[in-house]
């Protein structure tokens, strides 16, 4: 059982935490720490460009506690300083970047023809130029746009997904940290006959994908697909059919539900069974004729 309280956003302590960053002088402080490390007043003063010591020690005396650790010997950011300062500096409250787009080395599971990967006003969508299918949408951080090419962006953008939903997979919020529960549901609203749903239990994010996606980390999974080559970590996601597509997924059980999701490679089938929170309970390999 999940305590309610701690569902709730403490709206008004999350407005003072924001409020106590809302001023260029305490920017230049965190940004000081940041590129500076541990630092003494005198120090941190000249590098956040204070002459005026009375005003530095104002300003400061806000960031320290929430934001700022202050040791004898100086002062260094805490954790929450470290986020507040990639927040605040963010390339997402800027300009877009332009947009980008290329075709991927994937078939659209509706119609066959081949995935395109666009990002624009920053976020990615792989989807089916010739039917409209769309396979994923999700948000891409500026910064990460504006130092890659279109090829390596979208690798990242791979890589990235792949972390946030091996980590959902195994309860581990990847935005919050907090605590995530998965079920494999056989009624949705997700445009999926089988999704896996992970809810966060602390901050009520919710991620739905095909049950193949979240089966990318498991150890059967990954030696199947190192026997023909391949691997999670050398081709994103949706390159793989079992990770866009679970329309061959059938129900084995129904009371508790429990699904299998058949993965092919070559001549090969390795076929899954996880159960109703889209744990592996079996795995079977053959040769289908």
């Amino acid at each position: 059982m999940v305590d309610e309280d701690s569902l709730t956003v403490d709206v008004e302590q999350a407005a003072d935490a924001i409020g106590a960053l809302a001023d260029t002088d305490r920017i230049a402080i965190l940004v000081a720490l940041r590129n500076g490390g541990r630092q003494s007043f005198v120090e941190l003063q000249s590098a956040a460009g204070f002459e005026d010591s009375g005003r530095f020690n104002y300003h400061l005396d806000k960031l320290v506690g929430r934001f700022v650790a202050k040791h004898e010997d100086g002062y260094e950011l805490r954790a929450a300083g470290s986020k507040a300062v990639d927040i605040v500096t963010d390339e997402r409250f800027g300009e877009s970047p332009p947009p980008e787009a290329r075709p991927v080395d994937a078939a659209c599971p509706s119609c066959g023809h081949q995935l395109r990967a666009r990002y624009a006003d920053e976020n990615v969508e792989i989807a089916c130029p010739d039917c409209s299918t769309l396979v994923h949408y999700g948000y891409f951080p500026p910064r990460g746009r504006t130092t890659r090419d279109a090829d390596s962006l979208f690798d990242a953008y791979g890589t990235c997904l792949w972390r946030d939903f091996t980590l959902a997979y195994r309860g581990v919020c990847p935005y919050c940290r907090g605590r995530m529960s998965t079920q494999v549901e056989t009624e949705s609203d997700h445009h999926l006959d089988y999704p896996a749903v992970s809810d966060c239990l602390d901050c009520g994010a919710s991620i739905a994908t095909t049950i193949g996606l979240r089966l990318l980390a498991d150890p059967e999974v990954v030696s199947f697909l190192a026997d023909h080559g391949t691997s999670p970590d050398d081709r994103p996601f949706w390159e793989f059919d079992f990770c866009i597509d679970d329309s061959d997924v059938t129900v084995v059980s129904e009371d508790p539900i429990s699904v299998s999701v058949p993965i092919r490679q070559g001549d090969e089938m390795l076929r899954v069974v996880v159960d109703e929170e889209g744990s592996v309970v079996e795995t079977t390999r053959s040769v289908p004729r």
